[in-house]
């Protein structure tokens, strides 16, 4: 199984794309590839990824993608109970954690480029959530906040009177977006490091759902291949009386 951003599919990429398929197959796999989206598997985000599976041919199927999950998860079902967050320390240090309301609950401080204030960054509650990314820049701000004020093309601002509100999710919140468990711990000094170690990980509950399937595919071809290599049924040995045994070595 591999993971790959959508924009693998796009045609400046195509023949790259191919070559990492044919890899694969040059090993003896049946190959698929999917543009799924977690959001329908259980995670509270648009998170499009590129699935690729292979099956050794001698399992003789393809994998086919789990059916989604309905409804789909809000930013509220995963970080409501999360609404006070700590900012991180001078130079976006960690905190000690018996200071935070749950461990990695701390938020990058600084500025946002213009790249960043060019397009809106605020879900609200009953949405789901922008793709977490590996940095802490430029992840999505809570929905505490309303939606940035659009001004023109490629430019937008915070709400004047609402600057306050803005802030971004904080590390343990990216954590619950990509469907970690609170007891999963990030260690990091910078937590820079830790937005970078959540942004990267396939969603925990997406990667779930399509373990599932590939383990229910290669159990039934294990106990069909386990059923035809069963040993053959072992000659019973017969007692007889003493009377037939004789009788048999008379005859």
């Amino acid at each position: 199984m591999a993971e790959n951003v959508s924009g693998i599919l796009l045609p400046k990429h195509e023949e790259a794309f191919q070559n990492i398929l044919n890899e694969f197959k040059s090993l003896n796999y049946n190959v698929s590839y999917f543009l799924l989206n977690a959001n329908n598997y259980g995670v509270p985000q648009d998170r499009q990824r590129v699935i690729i599976v292979g099956y050794h041919k001698k399992i003789g199927k393809m994998f086919i993608p789990p059916k989604e999950i309905v409804p789909r998860p809000t930013i509220k079902d995963a970080i409501w109970d999360l609404r006070l967050a700590k900012p991180a320390k001078d130079k976006n240090y960690a905190n000690d954690i018996c200071d935070l309301q749950c461990s990695n609950h701390e938020y990058m401080n600084g500025g946002f480029s213009t790249i960043y204030m060019s397009r809106n960054r605020v879900r609200s509650w009953d949405e789901p959530s922008f793709t977490i990314q590996a940095g802490g820049r430029h992840a999505p701000l809570h929905p505490q906040a309303p939606k940035m004020q659009f001004v023109e093309q490629n430019k937008r601002i915070f709400v004047p009177g609402k600057e306050d509100l803005y802030r971004r999710l904080s590390v343990r919140e990216c954590a619950r977006i990509q469907t970690f468990p609170d007891d999963f711990l990030f260690k990091y000094k910078s937590i820079a490091d830790g937005y970078k170690m959540i942004g990267n990980a396939v969603p925990v509950e997406f990667a779930k759902h399509l373990a599932s399937v590939i383990y229910k595919d290669v159990s039934q071809y294990l106990k069909l291949h386990q059923i035809q290599r069963s040993e053959p049924v072992k000659e019973k040995k017969v007692f007889v009386s003493k009377e037939v045994e004789r009788d048999l070595v008379t005859f």
